[in-house]
């Protein structure tokens, strides 16, 4: 049977896990941080490429309706329904719409009377603590 010494353990070994202790538990920190800001960084990553493709398809449809839009006939509308032109030759035509409301009454509402005029010192007491 072997003994051991009972006792404090040497001075080697105690000044070895002062030393070593918190060096592994900075190491482990400064992994996981490390690991968290990858983990961050990829999320991001992620959401700039959706971005980007969403803003890709954004512009081929904006070029699709840039190119409609120089069509003769998509000219010739937007002149008509936006501009109100009309080709040489063509009769306009101005729709009015009946609407249901009653006609403005020809007598004019009277006015109400001035009010009162109030002192500069009361208007003043009404700005500042009203």
């Amino acid at each position: 049977m072997v003994r051991r010494p009972i006792g404090p353990p040497p001075l080697a070994l105690r000044f070895a896990a002062v030393l070593v202790v918190p060096l592994l538990l900075y190491a482990l920190v400064a992994t996981g941080q490390r690991a968290l800001d990858n983990y961050r960084l990829n999320q991001q990553t992620e959401a700039l490429r959706a971005e980007v493709l969403a803003l890709r398809a954004e512009n081929i449809q904006l070029q699709q309706d840039i190119e409609r839009a120089r069509t003769d006939t998509a000219i010739e509308t937007i002149a008509r329904e936006q501009l109100g032109l009309i080709k040489p030759g063509d009769h306009p035509v101005v729709l009015i719409s009946s609407s249901t409301s009653s006609p403005p009454s020809t007598s004019p509402t009277p006015a109400p009377p001035p009010a009162p005029a109030r002192p500069a010192w009361r208007q003043w007491w009404d700005y500042l603590f009203s």
